[in-house]
């Protein structure tokens, strides 16, 4: 286990000097696993229970012992000290820190600072304290250390069919000490397996009741991935304020009262732009009257502080003259509609004209708010007063120059930085290998304003198809300092001997979107018209330019290849289950390129493809870790780009959403026309 040398503690200097130089010169020390126990302290907080959970139960899927646990250390037997510090080790602790010490003779001990944290109501059990992401789970890190980095552990996807170990009757280790202390305070990916999420899919996506989750099924799924995230150290524990869209329930509170916070719409009223929209309607954020309106309403009720002042979701941007007068409008923009000028400038002086007020107050006083949307690219001439928190959402679509990108945001003002992209969003079901280019982004943000944390939106749960990018993004959370190359090793080494096959595998999916999708994101976004689609809208009514065949058929190979080697059952099962995700990709290509928008599918091609896909997914439903839920929602909710609810009749439940459809159809045959030159 190697110790950052940024963090290193001084129960490593400890360990040094307590070493005799015979055992300084000792290598390595190898322990049978009949021969373990865990030693546990008298009093055990909820984390150090649930660490010692995951230790017992690692050991024994690993070497089949169920290693005894006692309150004291036995004669003949090995002991690793859960929860229990070591006894030379008089140092405080870091906030999350985690300590091991790796004795020649004595054991292994494995500790940190735990303090229970989170929403009382959710915690009903030892081990939800223990996931909670409130939660300082230092001893709990700990374990997971010793088991990665010992054992060789790793948890490629959630459920027991994650867990990627090597059957042994002993380990090894090399006497050592040392530290893991968290970079980033917040290490967040939003969740595949939300009850909102989950209502909204079964509510508004016509998803088929066989291909719907039971209640119990749901439930451990869920677990599975809280389970997961906390293996990959995910939390936000000092995180002591809320951020997100601010204003959702504004216009219920002052909408009859205070018409005037709201933002004037196209139409030239200030109200909603539609019954449905209430949530998303924009602020008038020149207002003096809503600045001083935010300020009160949130020392009202003693939120603490960080004012939460992000704006609501989408579009329909304020148009009064106020408002219109702090953007700066560069020659040629000055016929752009609201929607599509760049309005950081306001934003930043709202953001300050909120922090301004709130620090007369409090001089404590810091602000919260989210830059995206048509306010995402730096500002062209206001600067960011020192107190505001900042989540930079920059999108995977965008042909910038990320570097100058950051640069300008930390010229102006940008210091204290959340990475809170969506481009985990871009995730449409078929294999585009997003990863690298995604991670590029997190290491160059890192570079230049020393992150301090991540919120990913969101981890869709396609993990036989994505996984791969829900596991490195994860790790680089864990420790941004690492290189891309470093976690993808890491995650095929998982593979054995076939490990170079699956770095092929990988590799050959990766070119989608590096030479595919990114190279042409002009004429993606030409061929798909200039309105308000997501990327992966455009990506997903692409298909066929972007994808063929022998896509899968040279994927495949790589998957035949790698099962040639000389594998675990572990990586035999899990190549395989490849095998099906890959069978599973290509009808989803097929369907998607018979049922995309201007197809020129016949009718009956259109439901070969979407009843092969169906017929596929009925068959193969608990086989592939696949949230079925969530995909089909997205497949249906865009177009029903994979022709599921055409062909089982549900389409036309929705009268408003089918109408939009065909208007956008309308637009696509307008813009994509005849071209069929396929991406390269």
């Amino acid at each position: 286990m190697k110790p950052r040398k940024s963090i290193i503690t001084a129960a490593l200097i400890l360990m040094v000097s307590l070493l005799s130089p015979l055992d300084a010169a000792e290598k390595n020390i190898t322990v049978d696993f009949e021969r373990c126990m865990i030693v546990i302290p008298n009093k055990r907080n909820e984390v150090v229970k649930y660490a010692i959970d995951e230790l017992a139960a690692h050991i024994k899927l690993i070497s089949g012992v169920d290693v005894p646990i006692a309150k004291k250390a036995e004669k003949g037997k090995f002991p690793i000290y859960v929860g229990i510090q070591f006894p030379d080790d008089k140092t405080e602790f870091k906030t999350e820190e985690a300590r091991w010490v790796l004795t020649p003779n004595k054991g292994i001990y494995l500790y940190g600072r735990d303090k229970i944290g989170g929403k009382k109501e959710a915690i009903k059990t030892y081990k939800d304290a223990a996931l909670s992401s409130g939660t300082e789970a230092g001893t709990l890190f700990a374990v997971y250390e010793f088991l990665e980095n010992v054992l060789g552990i790793r948890w490629v996807e959630p459920g027991p069919k994650g867990t990627a170990c090597t059957p042994a009757k002993s380990f090894s280790y090399t006497p050592s000490a040392g530290s893991y202390k968290p970079q980033l305070i917040q290490r967040h990916m939003r969740a595949a397996y939300s009850e909102n999420f989950r209502a909204r899919a079964i509510a508004d996506g016509f998803i088929p009741a066989d291909l719907q989750l039971s209640g119990e099924e749901f439930a451990q799924r869920q677990d599975d991935e809280q389970v997961w995230r906390r293996r990959m150290r995910m939390g936000r524990p000092t995180v002591n304020f809320t951020y997100g869209h601010a204003f959702t329930k504004w216009w219920d509170k002052y909408g009859h009262t205070h018409p005037e916070y709201f933002a004037l719409n196209k139409n030239g009223k200030r109200a909603p732009m539609g019954a449905k929209r209430a949530d998303r309607i924009k602020m008038c954020v020149s207002n003096p009257a809503l600045i001083k309106q935010i300020v009160d309403d949130h020392f009202a009720t003693s939120k603490g502080l960080v004012i939460n002042a992000c704006e609501n979701d989408s579009r329909d941007f304020c148009t009064c003259d106020n408002c219109k007068a702090l953007d700066v409008v560069l020659p040629g923009e000055e016929n752009l509609a609201i929607d599509d000028r760049m309005l950081t400038d306001r934003y930043v002086h709202f953001v300050n004209a909120v922090l301004r007020e709130a620090k007369k107050r409090d001089p404590r006083m810091q602000v919260a708010f989210y830059f995206y949307s048509r306010y995402n690219e730096p500002p062209r001439r206001e600067k960011l007063d020192d107190g505001t928190i900042i989540f930079l959402l920059p999108n995977l679509g965008d042909q910038m120059d990320f570097n100058k990108y950051c640069d300008d945001w930390n010229k102006a003002g940008a210091r204290i930085v959340f990475m809170r992209p969506n481009d985990l969003n871009q995730d449409t079901g078929l294999p585009h290998g997003f990863e690298e280019k995604m991670f590029s982004k997190l290491k160059i943000a890192n570079n230049h304003f020393s992150l301090r944390g991540t919120d990913y939106d969101i981890c869709y749960g396609f993990w036989p198809v994505s996984g791969v990018a829900n596991y490195i993004m994860a790790r680089g959370f864990y420790r941004p300092e690492r290189s891309f190359e470093n976690w993808n090793d890491e995650y095929c080494g998982v593979f054995g001997e076939a490990s170079g096959d699956m770095k092929n595998y990988y590799a050959y999916w990766r070119q989608i979107w590096n030479k595919r999708i990114d190279a042409n994101m002009e004429l993606i976004q030409k061929l798909t018209g200039a309105g308000k689609l997501l990327l992966r809208t455009r990506i997903s009514h692409l298909t066929d330019l972007l994808y063929d065949e022998s896509d899968f058929d040279k994927t495949d190979a790589f998957l035949g290849n790698a099962l040639k080697r000389n594998l675990t059952a572990w990586q035999k099962d899990r190549i395989e289950n490849m095998q099906l995700a890959n069978q599973h990709s290509r009808l989803k290509y097929r369907a998607m390129c018979a049922n995309r928008l201007a197809a020129t599918a016949t009718v009956e091609e259109q439901k070969e493809t979407a009843q092969a896909l169906y017929d596929f997914r009925r068959r193969h439903r608990l086989d592939l870790n696949i949230n079925w839920e969530q995909l089909i929602y997205l497949e249906n909710r865009y177009e029903d780009n994979a022709g599921l609810m055409r062909l089982l009749g549900t389409e036309s439940a929705d009268k408003n959403l089918r109408t939009y459809w065909l208007e956008t159809e309308a637009k696509f045959n307008e813009t994509r026309g005849n071209y069929n030159t396929p991406l390269r």
